[in-house]
């Protein structure tokens, strides 16, 4: 068989094209880090990176959501701690215009002050920071605290000493109970699960205990309802509570017993805002756990996406380094091959 100068061409320009290509792939992974680029290249690895990429994507995801829930929550504890000083302020007012030794003058200067804390309170209480209100519960885009026409203190619409005036005692219990369970949830990956409506079975929900609670529903700060105070009926809400104290000190008359009872009940409402305040902490405590949690599963999940997908760097440049030997040699081997000739230089 004759083995024309054609064939031989015809072979060489298939190896150099072999040799470039490999070339090409080493120099790639050189630059990029990854054995492979293309799944078919290896199935098996590109199955296993696939799965580690969308755990990396899930807890990339939670993490995202557990930041925005730790600002959240930081915005609400300074609230609290806000609404703590003034409580704890007009506690201390309470107990010195109580006493039998203040003045009627006093007692007004007194209760000029706690309706002064009354406004400062109803401002906090609708807080808020891009656009959301921390205590309105899913309602984030109006103050959820207002005053009705009689002054009296509303939360998203219903009024704290009874939502529903046309409704019975168990009706307006129920609805007490669905406002103080309303509040914003985010996924942390404690395995959200959908279920079917308690109320209605013909939808579904999001069982909230499969999600991470990050707000507080403000009528869980103020309270709710009313009460019998010698014979009086007196709102049981921080904000109506000290607006009755403050009324009493201006009536001029000897109010000891009655301050005395209403300063009982602001004591107890008090001890409201400290809990949420714990309450608080504690979630944010979780969080910070969610949080080194997920910093630890992001570094194995890394650390396997690099066993899975990162090529050895010492053993890539090396073997970079000889096919580039091999292909300048080839490329030298080319002209002592394929001879020029004339037409080589003719245009």
């Amino acid at each position: 068989m004759r083995i024309t100068n054609k064939m031989i061409t015809t072979k060489y320009i298939r190896s150099i094209n072999t040799l470039s290509t490999d070339l090409n792939k080493l120099n790639t992974q050189v630059a990029s880090g990854r054995a492979f680029s293309k799944s078919s290249e290896n199935t098996s690895a590109a199955v296993k990176a696939y799965q580690i990429r969308r755990d990396l994507s899930k807890t990339k995801g939670y993490q995202a959501n557990i930041a925005h829930a730790q600002s959240s929550l930081t915005n609400t504890e300074s609230a609290l701690n806000h609404i703590n000083e003034l409580v704890q302020n007009a506690k201390v007012k309470v107990m010195t215009g109580k006493t039998g030794t203040a003045s009627a003058d006093e007692r007004s200067i007194i209760a000029t002050e706690i309706r002064s804390i009354q406004d400062q309170l109803l401002h906090t209480l609708n807080s808020n920071a891009s656009g959301g209100y921390y205590f309105g519960g899913t309602n984030t885009d109006t103050p959820p605290f207002t005053l009705d026409a009689n002054g009296k203190l509303t939360y998203n619409g219903y009024t704290l000493e009874r939502p529903l005036p046309a409704g019975t005692d168990a009706e307006n219990k129920a609805l007490i109970g669905q406002l103080k369970k309303d509040s914003m949830y985010v996924d942390i990956g404690l395995g959200a699960n959908i279920i079917a409506d308690p109320l209605d079975p013909s939808k579904t929900i999001v069982d909230t205990g499969s999600v991470f609670q990050y707000s507080i529903s403000g009528i869980n700060i103020v309270g709710s309802g009313t009460s019998t105070v010698n014979g009086k009926t007196v709102s049981n809400n921080l904000y109506d509570l000290l607006g009755e104290i403050a009324t009493q000190f201006e009536s001029g008359d000897d109010v000891y017993e009655t301050v005395d009872a209403l300063y009982g009940k602001l004591h107890s409402a008090s001890m409201e805002v400290v809990y949420n305040l714990t309450n608080v902490g504690s979630k944010t405590s979780y969080l910070d756990f969610m949080t080194d949690r997920y910093e630890t599963q992001t570094l194995d999940l890394q650390e396997r996406q690099l066993s899975v997908e990162g090529a050895d760097a010492a053993s890539t440049i090396i073997k970079f380094k000889s096919q580039e030997l091999a292909y300048n040699a080839a490329l030298q081997m080319g002209t002592k091959i394929i001879q020029p000739s004339i037409f080589d230089f003719m245009s």
